[in-house]
């Protein structure tokens, strides 16, 4: 694996979402009779960007056995995700399948005993099986850690650039 595969499907997420953007505001102009043809575009993008993510959270799995976590920035982690789990809960904005993953992240995180850092390499091993539920609900991973989790997002930002 090159070392610095994290930062390549960040590059690539980028330019597949300029792509699905760009396919997306294609689709809105087009005559009727290209618009079969954009759409069957546009799902072959939606997969592409699935299947970036998922090697996304893999890598990040994997790396983060071997990465050490320093305790005060799991500590920001865990209690970011602990309180966005339970605003999701309250907004019932997303699935009950999803609903279910996230509530299952937050018990993990709030196991009695072990480190913060530790909770967090334990949750991060879950997250790839939330990546292909959320597609199973049509939902945008990428946007979602990024709107919902920005500290988690940046710690995996500079786990991408150290490695």
């Amino acid at each position: 694996m090159p070392i610095n595969r994290l930062s390549q499907i960040e590059e690539n997420l980028e330019l597949l979402q300029e792509q699905l953007g760009g396919k997306e505001n294609a689709l809105i102009l087009a005559a009727p009779e290209e618009e079969i043809r954009i759409n069957q575009q546009i799902r072959k993008l939606r997969k592409k960007i699935r299947e970036q993510e998922e090697e996304y959270w893999q890598v990040v799995a994997q790396q983060t056995k071997t990465v050490e976590i320093p305790e005060h920035e799991a500590e920001i982690i865990v209690a970011e995700i602990v309180k966005e789990v339970g605003q999701f809960e309250v907004q019932g904005q997303y699935s009950d399948e999803v609903l279910q993953i996230l509530q299952e992240i937050r018990d993990k995180l709030n196991q009695p005993g072990a480190t913060a850092a530790a909770k967090l390499k334990g949750v991060i091993s879950s997250i790839p099986p939330f990546v292909g539920i959320s597609y199973e609900a049509e939902l945008d991973t990428e946007n979602i850690f990024h709107r919902h989790f920005p500290t988690f997002r940046k710690w995996a930002k500079v786990l991408a650039k150290k490695s």
